[in-house]
């Protein structure tokens, strides 16, 4: 039980409940009848709920908010972006202009279309490999996560999975997802190229695209191999598979070339999302010109009502600006790095085995000695530990995702005064979790 006042939020919940599922809007919102909790506002790197209670904050929307909340730069570009009037079923020239700026930062990016959510890039991501590899099959990884579209809600059932009876069964995650889809969806593990390469050999002539994330932002943060990496970028162009790589969590968040500028490889499309706008909803799809002239009247369709919507459009423009022009990543990436230093000292001085995988923009922490490699090596942590710890987190003030898959992100903000205070949280934590396990 929380020793933190809730009582605005649980009588809000009561409301809420009435006339939203789960009393919230995205399933990931709701913690509980008693637990949930309701935004009053947020600036930098915290957030205040409607009881008062602040967090220093490390779930970050799961990752869109790379420079800060309310950060003035990106919210002056939006306001503007007002009175340019919101959609029209046209365009504006403020369009070019940011798809100018992805291009100038990712050399794969030679043509970009613009969607809403990471959602709808990766779904016009898989329309436009079919179309142009005329195959509907395609490979994922496994614990890989591609937004809430049925195509991509597909993964290995790990919960009920005994090694020593065989491979996992690949399950949807939601209700409501037709089983035939499963027809088409073909799920690998990370880092095992030889595993790929039987795949493909086997059902090449069925398979149009390869969906990856290098870095699994919602399976620990766990990292992609080098030679994996180049090994999928060869078997890809070997068997005439187009290569998609899913870069709504770590483009332009990791580097400003995203992941593709951390391994030196060159997707076929690319999906972004999250940090291109500090949080503004626009979303965009990019890849090399001959698969994207597959948009176009008789060939893929693409669109949206919304898409560019004026202040989503400015307030990206603005935010790929800072981040193109200034070392905004850099205090990013060498804030996560003071911080994976700090926690590390606090758990070797209480004896916790650990681990951290990742980009230090958005660490995955790991409660075992060795880092995982796939997502099959989740079950080897003590992932239990690292529930009753965030939850104890959250009453020092602390707010990360209570799933132990989610990374921890940071923004800029967070460079300005949250290190301290984070790290005395956490240690206060940490001790009164292993004081309890130890009772237990």
């Amino acid at each position: 039980m929380t020793k933190r006042s809730l009582k605005k939020s649980n009588k809000h919940f009561q409301k809420a409940i009435q006339k939203l599922p789960l009393g919230v809007t995205s399933n990931f919102r709701y913690w509980g009848d008693e637990e949930t909790i309701y935004v009053d506002r947020a600036s930098g790197c915290r957030i205040r709920d409607i009881d008062g209670n602040e967090y220093i904050d490390y779930r970050l929307a799961y990752g869109p908010t790379i420079l800060g909340y309310a950060d003035p730069r990106v919210d002056q570009a939006a306001r503007e972006g007002i009175e340019i009037g919101g959609v029209f079923a046209l365009s504006t020239e403020l369009e070019y202009e940011v798809a100018q700026k992805i291009s100038s930062m990712v050399p794969s990016a030679e043509l970009v279309r613009f969607s809403n959510s990471g959602t709808e890039a990766v779904l016009a991501a898989l329309r436009v490999a079919r179309a142009y590899s005329n195959r509907d099959g395609y490979i994922m990884l496994e614990g890989g996560y591609h937004g809430v579209s049925d195509s991509a809600l597909w993964d290995i059932n790990l919960d009920d999975w005994d090694p020593a009876t065989g491979e996992p069964e690949i399950t949807p995650s939601s209700k409501g997802i037709p089983e035939r889809l499963s027809e088409m969806v073909h799920l690998v593990p990370m880092n095992d190229a030889n595993r790929l390469e039987d795949l493909l050999k086997k059902k090449h002539n069925e398979i149009g695209a390869l969906l990856i994330e290098p870095i699994l932002g919602n399976c620990c943060s766990i990292a992609a191999e080098q030679d994996y990496v180049d090994s999928v970028r060869e078997l890809c162009t070997k068997y005439d598979v187009v290569l998609i790589i899913d870069e709504v969590k770590t483009g332009f968040r990791v580097a400003k070339g995203g992941v593709q500028e951390l391994y030196g490889i060159d997707a076929d499309l690319c999906t972004y999302a999250k940090s291109m706008a500090n949080g503004y909803p626009i979303a965009a799809l990019c890849g090399k010109e001959d698969l994207m002239r597959s948009i176009k009247y008789g060939g893929v369709l693409h669109g949206g009502t919304f898409t560019a919507h004026s202040v989503a459009i400015s307030a990206a423009n603005k935010t790929l600006e800072i981040i193109g022009s200034t070392d905004a990543l850099e205090t990013v990436k060498r804030y996560g790095q003071d911080l994976r230093d700090g926690l590390s000292q606090i758990l070797t001085d209480h004896n916790v085995p650990y681990s951290f995988t990742g980009h230090p923009s958005m660490s995955g922490l790991f409660f075992a000695e060795e880092p995982p490699t796939n997502a099959r090596d989740f079950r080897n942590s003590n992932y239990p530990f690292y529930e009753k710890l965030a939850e104890e987190l959250l009453e020092f003030g602390v707010l990360c995702e209570f799933d132990p898959r989610e990374p921890w992100f940071i923004c800029e903000a967070h460079a300005k005064d949250a290190l301290e205070p984070t790290l005395d949280a956490f240690r206060a934590a940490l001790e009164i979790t292993l004081k309890r396990e130890n009772v237990e």
